[in-house]
């Protein structure tokens, strides 16, 4: 190690600047911009576009090896295989190889479960099954609510505080409900949390009054900027992808590709990337790997012509299925891209289209890349 320390020494000398910016990236976790190898065989060269020097620090270029989640940098890269060149951006590499899962069930109080400051506050109506309907206070949190019933004499089932955390795979509504005559004016909304197994968990609430639907709209945006910027914080920052990942032969069907939410099993959401494949002997297939390299699958999930491929509209909703999996995208936006281009394809698979060939790969890719140029 003492000859590598004095030719970095000699390095720091001579290139005080680089080296330095180098060193401080490194300490920062910001990434390791380097070359992949110290000393590369001639007839391949540096990957950077230009040779290293006998320290392996290139003098230009600017590869990015490794970056964490939250950083969208990519690198230009040339890679040959079996005498095959191979050129395209690679994806930044995530800080930890393994798929985040995220649980929205709720563990202890809600003194413990919720956090920070309530964001909003205010009076309304809890619709219960049974027809009772009950007065209560509605708090809004980061990361979940609280409902407080009014009043001294009330059931046992509602007389308790009840909280719940956000889920990602929620749904926000405007209810059109006629009321009876001696109800007076109200307007209800409500909030679907759809589970991998079991029920689903709905939530009926109305405001009454004058302004009772100005005020359910304001219930409903508010609901719909805290699941949302919930939803948004679960995923890193990417784009979505329609082009195969260098090198990595299994990717050359790819129509598109980002970051998907997996519902799972006691109310887990896993994060996962998906890759949507073109069809091809009658059935086409979305592949979910840990992270953007596509190294290592989680779950390949095979699309035919009797696939049910199914979502939910309303006032908010980033949530769709397929078959017997449940997704959430990013955003709205993102879901009904994904949603488009996997019923086309069932379309397609429905009518026995042809394998498309390399030419209609690239007639899909760019239909999808110009959808993606304008959300």
């Amino acid at each position: 190690w003492l000859p590598a320390a004095f030719r970095w020494l000699a390095a720091a000398v001579a290139r005080p600047r680089q080296v330095a910016e180098m060193l401080l990236e490194w300490l920062l976790g910001a990434g390791v911009h380097g070359c992949s190898c110290s000393k590369p065989p001639k007839e391949l060269g540096c990957l950077r576009g230009k040779d290293c020097d006998e320290v392996g620090v290139c003098t230009q270029g600017n590869l990015v090896e490794y970056a964490p989640h939250g950083q969208s940098k990519t690198s230009a890269a040339e890679l040959v295989i079996d005498d095959a060149l191979f050129q395209g951006l690679l994806p930044a590499g995530p800080a930890e190889r393994t798929v985040p899962t995220y649980s929205t069930r709720q563990e202890g109080s809600a003194e413990l479960c919720l956090q920070g400051f309530p964001l909003f506050s205010g009076e309304v109506l809890r619709l219960s099954l049974g027809d009772s309907i009950h007065e209560a206070t509605m708090t809004l949190y980061v990361n979940g609510f609280l409902m407080s019933p009014r009043g001294s004499e009330l059931p046992s089932s509602v007389s308790q505080t009840q909280m719940r955390l956000w889920s990602p795979f929620t749904l926000v509504e405007k209810c059109q409900v006629k009321a009876r005559s001696n109800e007076g004016h109200w307007a209800i909304f409500k909030l679907t949390i759809f589970r991998k197994e079991g029920q689903d968990a709905s939530y009926y609430f109305a405001t009454a009054g004058n302004d009772a639907e100005w005020q359910r709209d304001r219930w409903v945006e508010e609901l719909t900027q805290a699941v949302s910027n919930l939803t948004l914080s679960l995923f890193p920052r990417f784009e979505l992808s329609v082009d195969p990942v260098p090198g990595r032969v299994a990717t050359t069907t790819r129509i598109m590709a980002g970051y998907l939410l997996l519902g799972g099993i006691a109310d887990k959401a896993s994060l996962v990337f998906g890759e949507l494949h073109a069809y091809a002997a009658k059935e086409a297939r979305l592949v979910l790997y840990q992270d953007e390299w596509c190294e290592h699958e989680v779950l390949n999930l095979v699309i035919s012509d009797m696939s049910v491929v199914s979502t939910r509209k309303g006032a908010y909703c980033t949530v769709f299925g397929i078959n017997d999996q449940l997704f959430s995208a990013r955003t709205e936006d993102e879901r009904e891209l994904w949603l488009r281009a996997v019923s086309n394809i069932k379309v397609k698979l429905m009518f026995d289209a042809p394998d498309p060939s390399p030419e209609d790969l690239q007639v899909f890719r760019s239909a999808v890349s110009e959808r993606i140029g304008t959300l």
